[in-house]
């Protein structure tokens, strides 16, 4: 009831989405409704199956979403949300990510999923298409996460997992309720943990610990939430491979990463406040606050500038309001965030630190307003409408002087807005129709100059339009929702790489792509114990006009993205048992602008079960690629000397043993 209840919110006011997400689920509670059409929602309950190595378990599911890297912790999951973030070099760029209600997207516009817990995840809702009118920058899509609430009792648990590919990790949890330390009641959690993992590759393996601490208190006038996490990570980098090495070796490791000993190392501590007050019927608001660090080293397959240190502080600050005025539900909010990079680039030495080459402060400050309002018109119609204004400024102040002064700032400023309307169809159906706009900013490091330090003058923001219509609804024990979308994206953002830097990504900008696309969504209850579950995705991303080098790639499609994919998953689930056999296909897809470079399509076959006797234990297990099918884990676009393929792993096994007391 909860999830449908939150699916319907939504879809139905769509300009008050972000705020929704941020709500308490019990506030929308309610009769049965229709799910959205372009939102989706995965649960993960604690017995649910997955190894719990990536944020692809929850994002598999979802039509129009395609996550590349899975098993590289030095590159992170990329995922892209209709073609947003299929560009990025590493992690999630042009989509908006937040943590129970709270951003974990930079000003810039990129996201780092590392410091999540996945085993703290309860939730994820995936709000498909542009969402810039609410969410500012790099709002081609919205990742929202909701973690776990704080046990009403005391627990604590202990978890061991092994596995395949050098796979072990520990963790530890308690919480539970502190008491009334100051006349309201006090409840806290904690989680330690740590994960090994040798990898399928060579130069592959990675070693993660975390920390997480929340708390809540409810005072007179609201909640209170506060949530922090400290990161320390250390990953190799094996590296992309040519086609002919990939299917030759797929566990080598390129040989240029090896021998610069290619990897990264991260210490990241960030803290999160937010504030609910107590609402009246006609009002509702959230204040939030969040703050971090991030050291960032990094070594690369190059000698020149080949190592990277970065100490990074962020922060930000929002607010929204929301009320009834007259026939209008009406949310209006203000978003302020800054981030400052000291970075600093030395030579690769075969792995040893040489000389100086860059020495840079890049800073990165965003400011939005926006204002929303949903009404109903009568008959089962209503209107939803939406606009924001942001400000974004990355500056870069030059230190390093002896190759000359290459200090300067870029600004960018938009205006994004959305309109849906919504029909109610009868019973539990419903269809809607929404045109939005969306921007993305380069981030500071794909501002990155090729020829030197300081930012490349030639690199603008992507601009996008869209206009998409869908249905959903339910037919018996069916859940369905159809969605097909059209865009025009101008000056899309495009990943390069120089001979003198491989593994290291530039961009510029393409001329005017058009992406088009279906998304289909099912669900069939078969019995109180079983439901079948498919998502299927086509679409058509190509460049309209983008020249490039005297070559002409209008009418070539777009790399990273491919023409189809689908899931298909049977689960069974008791009070003390469960499993879930999934299948996974993917097509092929272009690795270069040029399209003449192609990554194979493939099925993967995962099986997963667990079962949880009468007592505290838990037992759970599966087994990934149960075909040992060959399959690339992630493409490098546009990569020098052919190097755009990672493979992925073979059937591998994995196991967990979990105590609660």
């Amino acid at each position: 009831m909860r999830r449908t209840q939150l699916l319907w919110v939504l879809a139905f006011c769509a300009p008050a989405s972000a705020q929704t997400l941020q709500l308490d689920p019990l506030l929308v509670e309610g009769e049965r409704e229709p799910p959205a059409a372009s939102v989706s929602s995965q649960d993960h309950q604690p017995g649910e199956t997955s190894a719990g190595l990536s944020l692809a378990d929850w994002l598999d599911a979802v039509p129009g979403i395609y996550a590349q890297n899975r098993y590289n912790l030095a590159q992170g999951l990329r995922p892209a949300i209709r073609g947003f973030g299929a560009r990025a070099a590493f992690g999630v760029r042009g989509i908006q990510v937040l943590v129970d209600g709270v951003p974990l997207t930079l000003p810039d516009g990129q996201t780092e999923l590392d410091v999540l817990d996945l085993e703290q995840v309860a939730r994820v809702d995936v709000v498909r298409g542009p969402a810039a009118a609410l969410f500012g920058n790099a709002a081609g899509g919205v990742i929202a996460i909701e973690t776990r609430p704080i046990p009403e009792q005391a627990t604590h648990q202990a978890q061991l997992t092994g596995g395949e590919l050098g796979l072990r990790r520990w963790r530890l949890a308690s919480g539970g309720p502190l008491g009334k330390p100051s006349g309201k009641p006090v409840t806290a959690a904690i989680q330690l943990g740590e994960q090994r993992l040798t990898g399928h590759r060579d130069h592959a393996s990675s070693r993660v610990q975390r920390a997480n601490v929340q708390g809540e208190t409810r005072l007179a006038s609201g909640q209170l939430r506060l949530r922090a996490s400290a990161l320390d990570v250390q990953a190799q980098d094996p590296g992309a491979l040519t086609r002919a090495q990939a299917e030759q070796d797929p566990g080598q490791a390129a040989a240029r990463n090896q021998s610069f000993d290619a990897g990264e190392r991260i210490r990241q501590q960030r803290v999160q406040l937010r504030w609910q007050p107590i609402t009246a019927a006609d009002h509702a608001g959230s204040l939030q606050l969040y703050a971090g660090q991030r050291l960032f080293e990094n070594h690369l397959p190059f000698e020149s500038g080949g190592q990277v240190a970065f100490d990074r502080r962020f922060g930000g600050i929002g607010a929204t309001l929301q009320r009834d005025l007259a026939a209008w539900r009406v949310t209006t909010g203000v978003d302020l965030q800054h981030q400052r990079d000291d970075r600093r680039r030395y030579d690769n030495l075969a792995g040893v630190r040489g000389s100086l080459t860059l020495d840079q402060r890049e800073q990165a400050t965003a400011a939005g307003v926006y204002a929303s309002g949903e009404r109903g018109l009568g008959t089962g119609w209503s209107l939803a409408l939406a606009l924001r204004v942001d400000h974004l400024r990355i500056a870069v102040d030059d230190h390093f002087l002896s190759d000359g002064e290459d200090s300067g700032d870029r600004r960018f400023d938009d205006l994004s807005w959305s309109m849906q309307l919504n029909r109610q169809l009868g019973g539990h159906w419903r269809a809607h129709l929404r045109a939005a706009s969306a921007y993305e900013s380069p981030t500071a490091s794909e501002l990155a100059n090729p020829n030197g330090g300081g930012f490349d003058p030639s690199v603008d923001a992507a601009d996008a339009l869209s206009l998409e219509t869908g249905v959903s609804g339910w037919l018996g024990a069916h859940q369905l929702s159809l969605v097909a979308f059209a865009m025009r994206i101008d000056d899309e953002l495009v990943p390069y790489e120089v001979a003198g830097q491989p593994g290291r990504r530039f961009f510029r900008n393409s001329g005017q792509s058009q992406r088009r696309g279906v998304e289909l969504d099912w669900s069939w209850s078969l019995s109180t114990q079983w439901t079948l579950q498919a998502s299927y995705t086509a679409n058509d991303f190509h460049f309209v006009t983008y020249q490039r080098d005297g070559q002409d790639f209008g009418g070539k499609r777009q790399p990273g993205t491919p023409r189809q994919q689908g899931q298909l998953a049977l689960a069974w689930k008791t009070a003390a048992a469960g499993s879930r056999l999934s299948l996974y296909a993917v097509d092929s897809a272009y690795a270069n602008d040029a399209n003449t470079v192609r990554t194979p399509g493939y099925a993967r076959l995962d099986l997963g079960a667990w079962w949880q006797p009468a007592g505290a234990w838990r037992l759970q297990g599966g087994i990934n690629n149960l075909a040992d099918v060959r399959h690339i884990d992630n493409t490098r676009i546009n990569a020098f000397g052919g190097r755009y393929f990672e493979p992925a792993p073979g059937r591998h096994v994995y196991a967990e043993l979990a105590w609660r007391f």
